[in-house]
């Protein structure tokens, strides 16, 4: 697997990341910070797999990763990345039509928003870092 380009998704994910956490705008806040996500469970994908995965809908990429971690027997691991999707769902819901709607709808998200789906986005990343930690060592 390439490592430049899991590393440049990864910075470009934290880059993202990082905007959210500055941008005063929520509805700008919220979408930065689910195009982190995106780009973070795609490097992972192609970290752990090879595989360039096309798409945005957050819970569709990660079920993705879920069937590859059971498929390579890692069950413990897929479960917990599920009971974590289970777990954010609502939050999962608003970054996931955030990636259309607050550049084409006429919806605005406000500062709770954008303050719940930037902690979605760092505990995602950790749990990722640790799901590929953990296949590494597997």
């Amino acid at each position: 697997m390439s490592s430049e380009y899991v590393e440049r998704l990864r910075e470009r994910a934290r880059a993202f990341l990082s905007e959210a956490m500055s941008a005063e705008n929520p509805d700008l806040a919220v979408f930065f910070a689910e195009q982190s996500m995106q780009l973070y469970v795609k490097a992972i994908l192609y970290e752990i797999f090879g595989e360039r995965v096309r798409g945005h809908r957050l819970r569709e990429l990660l079920a993705v990763l879920v069937k590859g971690l059971e498929g390579e027997g890692f069950r413990d691991l897929a479960g917990e990345v599920l009971d974590f999707i289970d777990r954010k769902r609502r939050l999962f819901i608003v970054a996931e039509e955030a990636y259309t709607m607050s550049r084409y709808g006429d919806v605005s998200y406000s500062k709770d928003d954008a303050e719940g789906v930037i902690e979605l986005a760092s505990e995602l990343i950790k749990l990722l870092d640790e799901v590929s930690t953990r296949v590494k060592l597997g």
